[in-house]
């Protein structure tokens, strides 16, 4: 069996850093690189974060190749207005990759924009290019152009990540190595995402501004969806810790989502993927719009019950004609439960400041135990 490599993300906390250098080899497999956003000033990715000097990036650089791990810089905004394709930006934003990778030892850069690929193959030959989950790779003929164009590295897109055959067909057509995102948690088709992210890059590079919100993702988008049909929730196109070495004959390089969480939820994740197990419940290491609904809700869906009724070998021979079928409806409805607390979600509302609460509900997970440690 090959040992199973991950990417793993900087979550602007300096002191996450630490611990998942302690993490970087758990059994046989192993943290490969951790991936992370530069400063705003000449280029927006898809997550925000906090404002940050060239300094301060090129000290978390050196920092993580201290630690043993490579370093992989986001840069996979999906907008940068008009400006974007000019002469002097694009000069400009090659300068900086150029000395990042040249003088600071950047070894890769993660892109969804074809154009950019394209340069910024011809001008830094040896760095290593990732097409990001953001390029909408999903078909045999989107991934060979992409590979043309010089990636070296494809995440494809998560709405394939459960059909294996593609999946197979993508990685025999192009010879580039697969990284799969696992723990995104966002709708399988999702009709908002395009705008959620194009959104976020302008916002990812335009931190000094002040925006009104226009709409909230999980509230008006999102949420309701999944309110409505609790199929969603299966539908999505994770990848269980238990089920990433089952994509043995594809690849054994996966990416663990979390730039925007806080660091315990990050490590969470990081601990079950790296370990391949998660005792308790799935939503509890899921991001996106599966985060939002597990802490409004309480939910609690049993990991290991997933196995058990063969969940993994289902939705992998799925012909995704969802108005025909049911499976995904009755999995949910007889084992989604709701207004359930665990430890996890305390931590994840913010409860443990208030320690006389934590320890009164820990009490009540304890004096249960049922198959979970669920407490009402």
């Amino acid at each position: 069996m090959r040992s199973l490599e991950f990417s793993v993300p900087y979550n602007n906390d300096p002191g996450i850093l630490k611990s998942i250098l302690e993490l970087k080899k758990i059994g046989e497999n192993n943290i490969v690189e951790i991936f992370l956003a530069g400063p705003q000033e000449l280029y927006g990715s898809g997550r925000i974060s906090p404002e940050q000097s060239k300094e301060q990036f090129i000290g978390l650089l050196e920092t993580i190749h201290k630690g043993g791990l490579r370093t992989n810089l986001v840069i996979n905004s999906i907008c940068g207005g008009a400006e974007w394709y000019s002469s002097n930006n694009k000069n400009r934003i090659l300068s900086y990759l150029k000395e990042l990778h040249e003088v600071y030892s950047l070894e890769a850069v993660t892109i969804a924009n074809p154009i950019y690929i394209k340069i910024i193959r011809k001008a830094l030959p040896s760095v290593e290019i990732c097409a990001s989950v953001l390029s909408d790779i999903n078909s045999v003929e989107r991934a060979k152009i992409y590979k043309d164009l010089g990636v070296d590295t494809i995440t494809p897109d998560a709405n394939i990540n459960r059909d294996l055959e593609l999946l197979k067909d993508i990685k025999s057509a192009t010879g580039v190595k697969l990284k799969l995102m696992v723990n995104e948690g966002c709708l399988y088709q999702c009709p908002f995402r395009k705008f959620h992210f194009n959104y976020i890059s302008h916002r990812s590079k335009e931190i000094d501004r002040v925006y009104n919100e226009c709409f909230d993702f999980t509230q008006e988008c999102c949420m309701p969806i999944t309110e409505k049909d609790k199929s969603q929730i299966l539908k999505s196109g994770w990848i269980r810790p238990e089920d990433t070495s089952k994509y043995a004959d594809i690849t054994n390089y996966f990416k663990i989502v979390g730039r925007a969480t806080p660091s315990h939820r990050t490590l969470r994740a990081i601990k079950a993927y790296m370990a391949e197990n998660w005792e308790g419940d799935l939503l509890d290491i899921m991001c996106s719009s599966l985060l939002s609904y597990s802490l409004k809700y309480g939910t609690y869906l049993d990991n290991k019950r997933l196995d058990e009724i063969g969940f993994f070998k289902r939705i992998t021979t799925c012909n995704r004609k969802c108005d025909q079928c049911h499976y995904c409806r009755d999995v949910i409805n007889e084992n989604l439960l709701l207004g359930w607390l665990t430890r996890e979600k305390l931590r994840d509302q913010g409860y443990e400041k208030d320690a006389d609460y934590m320890e009164q509900k820990e009490k009540e997970i304890d004096s249960i135990k049922p198959r979970n440690n669920l407490v009402v």
